[in-house]
Order: C-alpha cells, then sequence, then structure tokens
C-alpha cells in the first residue's frame, strides 16, 4: 500500500509552496541533462491554478490538450501517462480516470498531488428508484458490502444507446453504490489513489471533507501532516492544529452584530425561548430557504445587503464578494451584490460558498455570507449508515474560513463581514478558540 499524506494547514501557510519545493528539489538532484525518478500529477481545482503549477516548478509539466487527444483531454492525459510524462491538471479530469488509465498509472511509479480535497462521491439523480427496483427484480444487478453494485447481465450495454450503460460502466469499474435500494451514488474509484508511489492532499480541516469520510468508509489509511517554515524552506511536520494562528486572522474580522443580523425572520417574533433557539439553529439554511423563508423574508434579507454594503461599510461594488445557495441568489441579488445567471463570475461579484483555490477576490475588502451550511441528508445518510462519524459543524466552519480567505484577510488586512447566520458566527468563534 502506497502512502497518503494529507497536508492540513490553513490558507497562507505554504502547503503549495513546499509542493513546488518537492518538485524541484527532485529536479536538483537529478541534475542537468538526467530524468528525475520521480514523475507528477498534480491537481487543482481551477485552469488558472494550473498555471500557476507550469509557472512555478523547474520540472516539464504537460497539460491535457483535447486538440491533442482526438477533441478529448481525458484521452490526451491518457497519453501522458504513457509517456510518462508530468502532468498537471484539473479536478474534473482526474475524477473520469478509468481503471485501464489507473492501471498504467501504477506501472509508471506516479506521485500524486492534489490541491484540495476532491469530490469523492455523486448522487445520481437520473436513475429513478422505479429503475432501481427494476434492475433488482430481474437479477440485472446485486448488491454487495457497503452497497457496492456488481453488473450481472454481461450481454447488457452493446450498443452505445442503451439506457443504463453509464450505470454499467460505473458498477463494472467498482464506482457504483446504491442507498436504501432507492438511489444510486457514483464514488471515485479508490485505485486512484492507491494507484501512486505517493500521495499528498493539500487541504484544510481534511476532518469535515467528504474525502476523510470516504476514506473511513473504505478503510483507507493516511497520515495528517502541518506545514512549517522554516526560513525560505517549508517543512512538514507531525500534524498539530495548535500552529495555527486562529486568533490573529479572527482579529482581522470585522464582523458586523447588530440588527441587520435579526430582522429577516418573522417566526422570531412569536416564538418562545426554546422556538427561538430552534429557529436560529437552522435560519439561512438550504431547508429554511425551501420551506420556510417568505417573500418578506427574502425582499428584508435583500435590503439588508444593500445596506451593509452601502451604509453599514460604504464601499464600491468591486470591493465586495458574497455567496448563498445559487438556487436563491436571483431572489438576492442587488445594486451591491450582483449575480450573473449564466455562470460568468466576471460579470458579477458572487462566488460559491464552497470555493477554493483562487486568488481573484484578494483585494476585497467586504464579504457576505448568506447561508447557514449543513451537508446534503442523502450524503450524510449515505456515510452515516455505512458506519462513518460525519462532523457537520467542522464542514460548516470550514467552507467559511475558506471563504473567508478569499479577500483581503489573505493579505493580513482587515476585512468586513456580514455572517446573517447566528450558529454560522458562533462556529466561526469556537474554530477560533480551538473548541471545534
Amino acid at each position: 500500500m502506497n502512502a497518503i499524506n494529507i497536508v492540513d494547514a490553513m490558507c497562507g501557510a505554504g502547503k503549495t509552496s513546499w509542493a513546488i519545493q518537492k518538485i524541484n528539489d527532485a529536479e536538483k538532484v537529478a541534475g542537468f541533462g538526467t530524468r528525475p525518478d520521480k514523475k507528477y500529477i498534480y491537481v487543482t481545482p481551477f485552469l488558472k491554478e494550473v498555471q500557476r503549477v507550469t509557472n512555478s516548478t523547474k520540472a516539464d509539466f504537460f497539460q491535457p490538450d483535447a486538440k491533442e487527444g482526438n477533441g478529448s483531454k481525458l484521452e490526451h492525459f491518457k497519453m501522458l501517462v504513457e509517456l510518462g510524462k508530468n502532468i498537471v491538471t484539473t479536478h474534473e479530469i482526474f475524477k473520469r480516470l478509468d481503471s485501464d488509465t489507473i492501471d498504467d498509472i501504477a506501472e509508471e511509479g506516479y506521485t500524486l498531488i492534489m490541491d484540495e480535497a476532491a469530490q469523492v462521491i455523486e448522487s445520481l439523480n437520473d436513475i429513478s428508484d422505479e429503475d432501481i427496483y427494476y434492475l433488482l427484480k430481474f437479477k440485472v444487478i446485486e448488491i454487495g458490502d457497503l452497497g457496492k453494485v456488481t453488473w450481472l447481465d454481461e450481454e447488457y450495454g452493446k450498443r452505445k444507446t442503451s439506457r443504463f450503460l453509464d450505470i454499467k460502466i460505473m458498477a463494472d469499474n467498482g464506482t457504483l453504490f446504491i442507498q436504501n435500494n432507492q438511489a444510486f451514488y457514483w464514488t471515485m474509484n479508490v485505485k486512484a489513489f492507491e494507484a501512486f508511489d505517493e500521495v499528498f492532499i493539500l487541504t484544510y480541516l481534511f476532518d469535515a471533507q467528504e474525502q476523510k469520510y470516504y476514506y473511513d468508509m473504505l478503510d483507507v489509511k493516511y497520515t495528517k501532516y502541518s506545514v512549517q517554515q522554516d526560513g525560505e524552506r517549508y517543512e512538514l511536520v507531525d500534524y498539530n492544529p495548535e500552529m495555527e494562528p486562529r486568533q490573529e486572522m479572527y482579529q482581522l474580522l470585522d464582523i458586523y452584530d447588530g440588527g441587520l443580523n435579526h430582522n429577516y425572520d418573522h417566526r422570531e417574533e412569536d416564538a418562545n425561548s426554546k422556538q427561538l433557539k430552534q429557529i436560529k439553529q437552522n435560519q439561512l439554511s438550504s431547508g429554511w430557504f425551501k420551506d420556510k423563508a417568505t417573500k418578506e423574508d427574502i425582499d428584508q434579507l435583500n435590503k439588508n445587503l444593500v445596506n451593509y454594503g452601502g451604509n453599514v461599510c460604504s464601499v464600491p461594488v468591486e470591493k465586495i464578494f458574497w455567496t448563498t445557495l445559487s438556487s436563491v441568489a436571483p431572489k438576492l441579488k442587488n445594486k451591491k451584490c450582483k449575480f450573473n445567471s449564466k455562470g460568468n463570475r466576471e460579470k458579477d461579484n458572487f462566488l460559491p460558498f464552497n470555493a477554493r483555490a483562487t486568488n481573484d477576490y484578494a483585494d476585497r475588502t467586504t464579504m457576505a455570507f448568506v447561508y447557514n451550511r449543513f451537508m446534503n441528508p442523502n450524503d450524510k445518510q449515505f456515510f452515516t449508515s455505512r458506519g462513518v462519524e460525519v462532523n457537520e459543524d467542522l464542514l460548516a466552519v470550514s467552507d467559511l474560513i475558506q471563504f473567508l480567505f478569499r479577500g483581503c484577510i489573505r493579505n493580513g488586512e482587515k476585512m468586513n463581514c456580514y455572517i446573517p447566520s447566528e450558529r454560522m458566527r458562533n462556529l466561526l468563534k469556537d474554530w477560533a478558540e480551538f473548541k471545534i
């Protein structure tokens, strides 16, 4: 079994710098005109970060190009593996690797460096519970340990138009699981991590990530490390969250604490103390937006965002970045908080609540996080029903901290923060005090 290493450190601690240093050190050892014995696949969330890696390392990295792969970046990726090249690519390409490519990676002896945790599970919403019922009834599939699906009908799928061809391929690749006999889940092939000589996952608060729960479910062993800077060098040391400058970061946040945190839920007025506690626990969650929020509540939140950016902070639009659920954003957008419905982030100041690894907002002095983060209930059950413990509070604060670090705080500058969810504000405070 290879060594899977989790480099768990705050934004700005030097995770990427350490990774680039590791790659460049291998080049120095090899010397001019010789080929290093280390080969790398570097996976990052965004294409912009791909360019950063290629510009910062002394190794020759190749990026999958559809033009070189007969119209497919994935095919070109496979070609680069067969040639033993250093590869830098995105999470989206990596999650689509098939078993043959994974086997080729194992033969070539690669090291994996993954910037941010991967998306390792995904519910397949285009397959109904009725479809699953008939697949089971006619013994097309069978269910094994942990709900892993095996496809039994070897004759099925000879035509590319077959209804369940994608499902069969997932089952054949060992990546299809069933939940309560009612829903299918794709999971990343665990061999995608086991095929490497070494694996380094660069992230923060790994214990909050689905990839951690996925490893626990499949009994994948890993070791966690912190990053320590010594002069111009970066070293991995035993994991120790006490090294993190949490209080220093928290002191840079000017967190709003006024009426705009309390005036947007009409139910508060008639609630007793017990009811009020429950209301505040769930305000601004997905369920609240879907089932509890009235048009009046949404309108008030809209006004609050304008008031906060225009009066409380008095900052121009280009200094603000904000988030909520993408389905809710069109209702909350206004002259201070812009939202482009076509997803062109260059035309607005909206950023998904779980954004990672982008520096495009480092000049923004004001943020609004209008969401109370909980794990998708179905995804949560996927893990808990398999004996894996899930920490929703850590997940919530993890996404909030990552979002905060998109702004000017990453440069050590004070930042204005509107976080109307009481639960999210309390979790952030608990994190700063090492209570979570």
